[in-house]
């Protein structure tokens, strides 16, 4: 009696996965999850394996305030998840959001962190979804739980070199003789969830610590399972009050440099959470809003970078991206460009009365940190009432696409995309050089955009359309919309590679025919950090994989063989 509503069942599937795919019109967008009489705000994403996108949102509901979500789009933006997504948590939510994270480990799971009131107070939690949708740490996930602190929040996640996970939090509790009322503690998990030792923290009888950042070493030489943390030290609310400082810790949690390091002698605002950029060595660049130096009044965007024993090349205060007091500069995003090894920042510049907005490029060296393209940067797109705000930056291979909102009347916003190529020249071969990505008019917020992989940067955002929903819509590297045909849907076949570890692996593949194999090498966010291309004869076959520029680190090696793909992870010492 069940079998004709589950083939019915499957046929529904069937034509919402073939029907909802990425549109190729900036008036349409793909409806990540947009259900009628409940809001879907605040996204996170991560790349998937195979070109994918991971997304997650809360969504409201009655009876708990907020549900947890998660989706996994392919390489089309076809949902692999159902039209409503996974529900990850239906845990007692509070009725306020704070930040939360949303990663992916070296096998491609998703790992979710984010604060629900189960116990009572706000505490932290973390799920890992495989990407055939298996709760891979249990249907409730794992509690962070600080036995000194009465609340945690806005947990950041980070990933070692052996793929354990490190979770770091807000803590906060009374104070007493022994720490401040505000501190960060983190966790190491491993793979499968285990705890790797207690729960560790950055403290101080008097100093307030928040906002962590964590990256891990991609590199084994300065080891394996250390990471990275940034954090800030917490002096009041305003502009301009908050220190950060980064510290590296040890397997067992331990600090390894001698002090934490101010990242900058610049001080940031009580709400800026700064995010890490890492430079492939064990470090990071950061991107910093503080005051001018000739105006602490007017804001002012810095670069910094922190290499991977706590050593700052650019100097105390870091890089002032554009000179000058004729614009306030608030915001932007930062690239770095590993295979050309230059850093690159957008940022927004505002008139007197920040009315008026537009973004300017700017080109850093990545030794020094000294200003490229002069002292004002390369303006992209004029200080104006159309309020041209750059929201992110993503390098393709061929140059660096700036998606940007434009207000359009109220609180309604379009969402456009331009290029700027290595000489920060447009790019586009368009006659405007702009592309729209979505010309609804409606509010638009929470901007987030993938690494630029497959041929397409996949973007996603909170739009109220109708009421709150998530949509998304990606463009390629010459500007085009909609299903790209970059990736099928092909499921990969295990790759051998040995040997692995090893710096010059081989690739052993049986062929039909004698053929030109194209290997593509990606880093974990996606990116395509090497090509090659060998001929191999027919038969077994072995092809060495000859990348001597990529540093020591973890990726994913790809080829295609009579349009099936084959994949496989390659650790390189």
């Amino acid at each position: 009696m069940k079998q004709p509503v589950l083939l019915l069942l499957a046929a529904v599937l069937s034509t919402y996965s073939a029907r909802a795919q990425w549109s190729p019109n900036p008036a349409q967008n793909l409806a990540v999850r947009d259900a009628a009489a409940t809001g879907e705000v605040t996204p996170r994403i991560s790349p998937a394996l195979n070109g994918g996108t991971w997304v997650a949102w809360f969504e409201t509901v009655a009876t708990t305030n907020y549900q947890m979500r998660l989706q996994l789009l392919d390489a089309n933006g076809r949902a692999q998840f159902g039209a409503a997504g996974l529900l990850v948590s239906n845990q007692p939510q509070g009725s306020a959001l704070f930040r939360y994270d949303l990663k992916t480990d070296n096998l491609g799971n998703a790992v979710l962190a984010f604060q629900d009131t189960r116990s009572g107070a706000n505490q932290c939690v973390a799920y890992k979804v495989s990407p055939t949708g298996q709760q891979l740490w249990g249907a409730t996930g794992i509690p962070l739980l600080d036995p000194n602190a009465t609340s945690g929040l806005s947990p950041a996640i980070g990933f070692t070199f052996g793929n354990n996970v490190v979770i770091a939090w807000n803590s906060s509790g009374v104070a007493n003789v022994a720490h401040a009322s505000k501190w960060v503690s983190f966790q190491k998990l491993s793979p499968a969830g285990v705890a790797l030792g207690g729960v560790n923290r950055v403290q101080d009888p008097v100093k307030k610590y928040t906002r962590p950042g964590i990256i891990g070493m991609t590199i084994n030489a300065f080891g394996a399972d250390d990471v990275v943390m940034q954090y800030v030290e917490e002096t009041g609310s305003g502009l301009g009050i908050s220190t950060v400082f980064a510290q590296r810790f040890s397997t067992v949690g331990a600090p390894v440099w001698a002090a934490p390091t101010r990242v900058s002698d610049k001080t940031i605002g009580f709400a800026a959470i700064p995010e890490l950029v890492p430079d492939g060595s064990g470090g990071f660049y950061v991107l910093l809003g503080s005051g001018n130096p000739a105006n602490a009044n007017l804001g002012d965007m810095y670069a910094q970078r922190v290499l991977a024993d706590g050593t700052l090349p650019w100097g105390a205060t870091g890089t002032e991206l554009l000179a000058g007091t004729a614009t306030a500069r608030i915001g932007g995003s930062l690239q770095y460009v590993a295979a050309r090894n230059e850093v690159w920042a957008v940022v927004n510049e505002l008139n007197s009365t920040q009315s008026n907005s537009g973004f300017t490029v700017q080109r850093l060296d990545p030794a020094t940190g000294a200003v490229q393209l002069g002292p004002g940067g390369v303006p992209v797109m004029g200080v104006s009432a159309s309020y041209y705000a750059a929201q992110t930056l993503r390098d393709t291979g061929t140059g660096l696409i700036i998606t940007y909102s434009e207000n359009t009347g109220g609180m309604n916003r379009a969402l456009w995309a331009t290029k700027v190529d290595y000489q920060a020249q447009s790019a586009f071969p368009t006659g405007s050089g702009i592309i729209p990505l979505s010309v609804v008019a409606s509010p638009k917020q929470n901007y987030a955009t993938l690494p630029f992989a497959n041929g397409q940067l996949v973007n996603v955002w909170q739009d109220q359309r109708t009421d709150d929903g998530i949509y998304a819509q990606p463009i390629s590297d010459t500007g085009a919309l909609g299903v790209l045909g970059t990736r099928n849907a092909v499921a990969a076949q295990p790759l051998a590679l040995s040997p692995n570890p090893g710096v010059v692996p081989a690739l052993h593949l049986t062929l039909g025919r004698a053929q030109a194999l194209t290997v593509q090498v990606r880093d974990l966010t996606g990116r395509t950090v090497h090509q090659q291309t060998t001929e191999a004869p027919a038969g077994a076959a072995s092809v060495a994989l000859e990348a001597p520029q990529l540093a020591a680190g973890v990726y994913i090696v790809e080829t295609t063989v009579a349009g099936q793909p084959w994949r496989g992870r390659w650790v390189k010492p």
